[in-house]
Protein backbone atom coordinates (compact mmCIF):
# COMPACT_ATOMS: atom_id res chain seq x y z
CA UNK A 1 0.00 0.00 0.00
CA UNK A 2 1.27 3.36 -1.10
CA UNK A 3 1.76 6.00 1.54
CA UNK A 4 -0.29 9.33 1.35
CA UNK A 5 1.12 12.06 2.96
CA UNK A 6 -1.38 14.27 4.97
CA UNK A 7 -0.97 17.53 2.54
CA UNK A 8 -0.03 16.11 -0.76
CA UNK A 9 1.88 19.15 -2.89
CA UNK A 10 3.98 18.97 -5.98
CA UNK A 11 7.25 19.69 -5.52
CA UNK A 12 7.84 23.86 -5.50
CA UNK A 13 11.07 25.28 -6.11
CA UNK A 14 12.13 27.75 -2.82
CA UNK A 15 12.69 30.51 -5.88
CA UNK A 16 10.93 31.28 -8.28
CA UNK A 17 12.83 32.74 -11.44
CA UNK A 18 13.27 35.74 -10.67
CA UNK A 19 15.29 34.83 -7.64
CA UNK A 20 12.49 35.78 -5.48
CA UNK A 21 11.72 33.62 -2.76
CA UNK A 22 8.27 32.16 -2.73
CA UNK A 23 5.62 32.97 -0.08
CA UNK A 24 4.87 30.33 2.00
CA UNK A 25 1.02 29.95 0.64
CA UNK A 26 2.54 29.25 -2.97
CA UNK A 27 5.64 26.63 -1.49
CA UNK A 28 2.68 25.07 0.60
CA UNK A 29 -0.69 25.38 -0.92
CA UNK A 30 -2.28 22.60 0.89
CA UNK A 31 -1.83 24.30 4.50
CA UNK A 32 -4.36 26.38 5.08
CA UNK A 33 -3.57 29.74 7.34
CA UNK A 34 -3.68 29.04 10.74
CA UNK A 35 -3.19 25.24 10.57
CA UNK A 36 -0.87 23.24 12.82
CA UNK A 37 1.33 22.32 9.44
CA UNK A 38 2.53 26.00 9.79
CA UNK A 39 3.91 25.26 13.53
CA UNK A 40 5.67 22.24 12.79
CA UNK A 41 7.43 20.30 10.29
CA UNK A 42 8.26 21.60 6.96
CA UNK A 43 5.75 24.13 7.03
CA UNK A 44 7.55 25.65 9.78
CA UNK A 45 11.01 25.61 8.65
CA UNK A 46 9.83 27.15 5.05
CA UNK A 47 7.87 29.97 7.29
CA UNK A 48 10.83 30.73 9.82
CA UNK A 49 12.65 30.79 6.15
CA UNK A 50 10.16 32.70 4.38
CA UNK A 51 10.38 35.58 6.55
CA UNK A 52 13.98 35.85 7.58
CA UNK A 53 14.57 36.03 4.07
CA UNK A 54 11.49 38.58 3.51
CA UNK A 55 12.49 40.70 6.04
CA UNK A 56 16.35 41.14 5.26
CA UNK A 57 15.51 42.15 1.47
CA UNK A 58 15.04 45.98 0.18
CA UNK A 59 11.89 47.46 -0.10
CA UNK A 60 12.27 47.35 -4.15
CA UNK A 61 12.69 43.65 -3.75
CA UNK A 62 9.69 43.70 -1.16
CA UNK A 63 7.32 45.77 -3.61
CA UNK A 64 8.18 43.16 -6.39
CA UNK A 65 7.40 40.14 -4.31
CA UNK A 66 3.88 41.50 -3.29
CA UNK A 67 3.06 42.50 -6.41
CA UNK A 68 3.65 39.09 -7.81
CA UNK A 69 2.47 37.14 -5.02
CA UNK A 70 -0.35 39.27 -3.83
CA UNK A 71 -2.09 38.01 -0.37
CA UNK A 72 -5.57 37.43 -0.45
CA UNK A 73 -8.56 36.24 1.26
CA UNK A 74 -6.98 34.87 4.91
CA UNK A 75 -3.73 35.83 3.93
CA UNK A 76 -4.40 39.31 3.05
CA UNK A 77 -2.82 40.91 5.73
CA UNK A 78 0.38 38.86 5.78
CA UNK A 79 2.86 41.37 4.56
CA UNK A 80 1.79 44.16 6.84
CA UNK A 81 2.43 41.47 9.99
CA UNK A 82 5.84 41.42 8.95
CA UNK A 83 7.21 44.74 9.17
CA UNK A 84 9.20 45.49 11.59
Amino acid sequence: MKHVKPFPDREIPDYDDEGLMVPPWVKYPNIPLGSIGWRMGSGETYWYKYVDWYKTTNDEIKKRVQEKYSAEGRWENFYLNLRD
